[in-house]
C-alpha cells in the first residue's frame, strides 16, 4: 500500500490499522443478498434456496436481507502452466468459488474442452482452478456463457447465480452497509427521489421496492453503457416502476435540467476508490487518487445541495475508508455548502457512529461485525 496512504489510514486506526489490512484482503464470512419484497417474501426466498440446495439465513436487523456463509480458507492446488485473466469482478467470484464465464475474461492461453487452467487477476493474484466445458476457440467466440467449472479456490460460497431465484429476479446480491443505505434514505410513495450516482442499478431498484413503485425516481450516471446497465437491473428485477434514467453527468443537473428544489430526498453513492470493498486484491491506489476522488465528489454534493428542497433529505455513501472521501467531505459540506447534518436515534444496524469536529457520520469497518469498510451519512437542507 502506498506509504501516504498508509498515514492516512493510520488517522482513523491507528495501531489497528495492520489488522485493518489483513482482513480487507480476505471476504467477510457473511455474503448478502436483498429479497425483492415487491415480489416475494423474505421466507420464500429462503425455503426455496434451501430447496435448491443453498444453506441461507434471514439477517437479525435487516427486514429485506439474507445471507449465506463463506467457508475457507483453503489451499489453491491447480497443477498446470496455462493462465487465464479475468477482470476484477469475476476475480472475487472464482476466488470464492463461483464458476468462470466469457464476460468475465480479459486474457487467456490456448486450452482444450476439459484442460484444467489456473485463473489470476489482472495483478497476478491466483484465484481458482479451472476445468473448461468449452476449447479455446468456441469460447473466443461467444460473448456469454459458461466458459469453466471451478474445482478449486481458496473459499467456497454457493453459486446464487445459478439459482431459479435469482434468474427470476427474486433476489439481488448486494453489501449489506449498501443495502442498510437506502432504508436510512427512507423513501416513501409519492416523493420526488433523485439517485445521483446510479449504476448498475441496485440502489434504485431498492428505492423502488421500499416505496412500492409509487416514489417518482430520477437515475443518472455518465454514459448510455451505464444507464443500460440500470434498466437490465430494474427490468430483470421487475422493478422498472416510475423511473427515468438518464445518462448525464449529474453534476451539473442543477444547470442543465433545472431542477432546482425539485427533489424530496436525493443519494449520492459516489465513484470512490473502493478501499473498503472485500477481499481486495491489491492495493493500488495512490494518495493523489484519493484527493482527486474527494474533490470529485464534493461537485456532486453541491449539485445536490441545489435541486433539494428546503427540509429535503440527502444520504451521502461510499465504499471506502478515507476521511478525505467521508468525513472530510461532509464537514465541507456543513461548513462550504450550508448542509445540516442529521443524527439518527438509532445507528443503522452493524455501524458505528462517528463525530468529527461537529458532524456525525455512520461507519462500517471489517473490524467491527466482520463488514466490509464503508461510511453514511444524513444531511438536509
Amino acid at each position: 500500500m502506498n506509504k501516504q496512504l498508509r498515514v492516512e489510514l493510520r488517522k482513523l486506526y491507528g495501531s489497528l490499522q495492520g489488522e485493518l489490512v489483513y482482513r480487507l484482503k480476505r471476504p467477510p464470512r457473511r455474503l448478502y443478498l436483498r429479497v425483492n419484497t415487491l415480489k416475494t417474501a423474505r421466507s420464500q426466498v429462503i425455503s426455496l434456496l434451501r430447496e435448491e440446495g443453498v444453506e441461507v439465513y434471514p439477517d437479525e436487523s435487516v427486514h429485506d436481507a439474507v445471507y449465506i456463509e463463506v467457508k475457507g480458507p483453503y489451499t489453491l492446488e491447480c497443477d498446470t502452466t496455462k493462465r487465464i485473466v479475468v477482470d476484477d469482478k469475476t476475480a472475487v467470484s472464482l476466488l470464492m468459488g463461483a464458476n468462470l464465464y466469457r464476460p468475465g475474461i480479459l486474457k487467456w492461453s490456448s486450452f482444450r474442452e476439459g484442460e484444467k487452467i489456473l485463473a489470476i487477476s489482472r495483478n497476478g493474484v491466483p484465484l481458482a482452478c479451472i476445468e473448461t466445458v468449452l476449447s479455446y476457440h468456441k469460447a473466443f467466440n461467444i460473448e456469454k456463457g459458461l466458459v469453466g467449472i471451478n474445482v478449486c479456490s481458496p473459499y467456497r460460497a454457493p453459486s446464487i447465480a445459478e439459482t431459479s431465484l435469482y434468474k427470476n429476479g427474486l433476489l439481488y446480491p448486494q453489501s449489506l452497509p449498501s443495502i442498510v443505505t437506502t432504508h436510512v434514505l427512507n423513501p416513501k410513495p409519492g416523493e420526488v427521489v433523485i439517485d445521483m450516482n446510479a449504476a448498475p442499478g441496485g440502489k434504485t431498484s431498492h428505492i423502488v421496492q421500499l416505496s412500492f413503485g409509487k416514489a417518482r425516481v430520477i437515475a443518472f450516471d455518465r454514459s448510455e453503457n451505464k444507464v443500460k446497465a440500470i434498466k437490465a437491473t430494474l427490468d430483470w428485477l421487475d422493478l422498472n416502476i416510475n423511473v427515468i434514467a438518464i445518462p448525464m453527468d449529474s453534476r451539473y443537473i442543477h444547470v442543465d435540467l433545472r431542477l432546482q428544489n425539485k427533489a424530496d430526498k436525493v443519494l449520492v453513492d459516489p465513484p470512490c476508490s473502493n478501499l473498503g470493498v472485500r477481499p481486495v486484491m491489491k492495493f493500488n491506489r495512490t494518495m493523489k487518487e484519493v484527493i482527486d476522488l474527494s474533490n470529485y465528489q464534493k461537485q456532486f454534493l453541491k449539485a445536490a445541495y441545489h435541486v433539494l428542497k428546503p427540509g429535503g433529505i440527502l444520504v451521502y455513501s461510499t465504499c471506502t475508508i478515507s476521511m478525505l472521501e467521508n468525513e472530510e467531505n461532509i464537514l465541507y459540506a456543513v461548513n462550504e455548502l450550508g448542509y445540516n447534518v442529521v443524527e439518527l436515534s438509532e445507528n443503522p444496524p452493524y455501524a458505528e457512529k462517528v463525530s468529527y469536529k461537529g458532524i456525525v457520520g455512520y461507519r462500517y469497518s471489517p473490524l467491527s461485525y466482520d463488514m466490509p469498510g464503508y461510511f453514511i451519512a444524513i444531511l438536509s437542507k
